[in-house]
């Protein structure tokens, strides 16, 4: 491109207002980005990848951001530097830094960090397979047996490849964390989604399936086939085990230690990915990448190019499913201790995602919501469980009325979801809460300091945001407790919560200078308060009491203190646990 030709694309353009292209970027991938870096002159400088804060403030948001899931709102509040709560904690701790600096700090030095009880290996390690775990910071009552982790500490997470370890690439860096009643989810930049532990369901069913139905099972209908197909052999032939046909999969010679589940246990092996030097934390999975779930008949075969087809950008968690939602805005459920693999879903009867897009998605105790664009808030409880064949189910869904507006007053711009049927939702006309239940919306007016941005929930505790300050209260089968609206206050007049989360009995809160502050029941030493050891909490600090012989409350928000100055950036709490994501100093 010459100097005249390049003068005439840049006529009009230059004069847009950055403000304007930024505007449109985040609809941009990086790739598009870069072409129209290269369009002209004015777009090269302000898009200028080495250059640019326009740019990596944008890159940093869509990185970073998390718009997708029940962490943020759906439009922020405030000035326009000040988005989301990773954003403002970041120019409130780095204001000296250029959005590209702070871009790496938060890809490269943001760590992954739990505490909590240690049951099914929920927090990412157990009491030995953590080599940054102290004993004091383990809670037991002087024996050999550990409850919990009483303190904040690193997950053992090294993702990237050893022969690259060389590379500046940040595809790894956790970019969402998220946790349910007996595990953390965690997805990272590159699209890969992992959990901890042995179990996300505890054995109880999430919004799945109604009781007595089952997704169809290939595995367990070729370990049937198989055990048959041997009884049939062994009894009648003495020879050979025939396996061909539906299973797919060669006859192996009946020898007296011949393993009839040799294929299957292959299989499982090329599937269950942990992170390097961790067992403790695997990958997820849709059954949509497995070409047994896929072809009709049943292959054992494990394409690794499929297994990393699907990219997750979001994922949200209730008390025994998490729910996970992919770049092409299609949603998988993990929602029963049957199956291991996310179900893709559908909504039979509604416009094309083309058209009509997945905005938002939100977890409750027993189930979903997903806020789709000019139809509005769509809950479900169940969905159909799948046939042999199918790659899809169809959810049980309901619209809540009046919920589809885009713009003006009525635009939806954040929800909770809590047990039963129950939503609660507010709008940009910022005066009052809207309640759902049980087919019914009714709105309440509350006596609040400010306007209202955002809202989170855990079981029946409400969480408001107003851009001044902020409140909880409770809701008991769908009943909004009034009486109980309680202003949170920090000890410290010159910072305020601008992230919390809450498990079955403590809450988190994350505040705009990066600091953890938590409160609440800690449940028999579980050590989910992060407040160190209950010995210090009641008798050193005077900040806590014993309610019986293993459970400690802390009635007052307390900072949580380590043992290096740090900035969070992230925080989640669920069940029994607690996770964070910290830069230490």
């Amino acid at each position: 491109m010459n100097d005249s030709q390049d003068q005439k694309l840049s006529t009009g353009y230059d004069n847009l207002s950055p403000d304007i292209v930024q505007a449109t970027l985040p609809f941009l991938s990086p790739g598009d980005i870069r072409h129209l870096s290269h369009t002209n002159k004015y777009f090269h400088k302000l898009l200028n990848f080495d250059s640019s804060e326009t740019l990596w403030h944008v890159l940093y948001n869509k990185a970073f951001g998390t718009p997708y899931g029940n962490d943020e709102p759906f439009v922020a509040k405030g000035s326009g530097e000040l988005k989301t709560c990773s954003e403002s904690i970041m120019i409130q701790r780095y204001p000296d830094q250029n959005w590209h600096d702070r871009y790496k700090i938060r890809a490269e030095e943001a760590k992954l960090y739990t505490w909590g009880c240690f049951k099914h290996a929920r927090l990412g390690y157990t009491a030995t397979s953590n080599e940054n775990l102290k004993e004091a910071n383990m809670n037991s009552l002087g024996g050999r047996v550990k409850f919990g982790v009483n303190t904040p500490t690193a997950v053992p997470w090294n993702p990237k490849d050893e022969q690259h370890a060389d590379n500046d690439n940040d595809d790894d860096a956790i970019i969402q964390i998220s946790s349910g009643g007996f595990s953390f989810q965690i997805l990272t930049k590159s699209g890969k989604l992992y959990s901890t532990g042995s179990t996300f369901t505890g054995g109880h069913r999430g919004p799945g399936p109604i009781a007595g139905e089952h997704d169809f099972d290939p595995l367990k209908a070729a370990i049937r086939e198989l055990e048959e197909s041997f009884h049939h052999t062994h009894q009648g032939t003495g020879g050979q085990i025939n396996t061909t046909g539906a299973i797919g999969i060669s006859p192996p010679s009946l020898g007296p230690h011949q393993n009839l589940y040799e294929p299957l246990e292959e299989m499982e092996a090329k599937t269950t990915e942990t992170v390097p030097g961790n067992e403790h934390i695997r990958r997820m999975f849709a059954r949509n990448c497995f070409e047994m779930f896929t072809s009709e008949t049943l292959s054992f075969n494990v394409d690794q190019e499929k297994l990393n087809s699907i990219k997750f950008i979001a994922v949200v968690s209730g008390r025994s499913h998490f729910l996970a939602m992919d770049e092409e805005r299609d949603l998988y459920s993990w929602d029963s201790p049957d199956s291991e693999f996310g179900v893709k879903l559908r909504f039979d009867g509604l416009p094309s995602k083309n058209t009509n897009p997945i905005v938002k998605i939100g977890c409750g105790w027993d189930l979903n919501c997903a806020f789709i664009y000019k139809i509005g808030l769509v809950v479900w409880n169940t969905r159909k469980a799948l046939q042999k064949g199918q790659l899809s189910s169809a959810v049980d869904y309901k619209i809540i009325p009046n919920t589809g507006d885009v713009t003006g007053p009525g635009k939806v711009v954040d929800f909770a979801c809590f047990q039963g049927d129950c939503i609660i939702y507010i709008t940009n006309e910022g005066e009052k809460i809207w309640r759902y239940y049980r087919g019914v919306v009714h709105d309440l007016e509350l006596p609040l300091e400010g306007q209202l941005s955002k809202l989170s929930s855990c079981i029946s505790s409400l969480v408001l945001f107003t851009d001044q300050s902020c409140y909880t209260l409770k809701v008991n089968d769908g009943n909004v407790d009034i009486e109980d609206l309680t202003k949170i206050l920090l000890d410290d007049p010159d910072d305020r919560i601008i992230s919390l989360s809450s498990g079955d009995y403590h809450t988190v809160a994350l505040t705009c200078k990066g600091v953890l502050y938590s409160w609440g029941l800690e449940s028999q030493l579980c050590g989910c308060l992060g407040l160190g050891s209950p010995h210090n909490v009641i008798n050193d600090h005077n900040i806590g009491r014993w309610e019986s012989l293993r459970n400690m409350r802390v009635v007052k928000p307390q900072k949580i203190k380590l043992d290096n100055n740090y900035t969070c950036v992230a925080v989640c709490a669920g069940g029994w646990q607690t996770g964070a994501l910290i830069i230490k100093e």
